[in-house]
């Protein structure tokens, strides 16, 4: 990122508005979900029951979603004190 050029870094707060407005609260949506997944799983297993792999699996993905969605927003700088127009 080069950040004299005021150009890039006018693309780079667009990005990070929409990672902010859009991307981010769809993942955290989907976090709460495959934490209850996860959770309901949780409660099959200690009553005696099969934990279902098909839903299992998911869950954990969306459950984790919004780390590695972190990471790329703080790799990119978004939460940089530099960015700004």
């Amino acid at each position: 990122m080069d950040w004299g050029n005021r150009s890039h870094r006018i693309l780079r707060l667009k990005e990070k508005e929409n990672f902010r407005a859009v991307v981010m609260p769809l993942s955290f949506w989907g976090a709460g979900i495959g934490i209850i997944a996860l959770g309901w799983e949780g409660l099959v297993k200690m009553e005696g029951g099969q934990v279902d792999l098909a839903i299992l699996a998911p869950a954990a993905f969306f459950a984790l979603l919004p780390l590695p969605l972190l990471f790329y927003r703080w790799v990119r700088g978004h939460f940089s004190k530099r960015l700004f127009a």
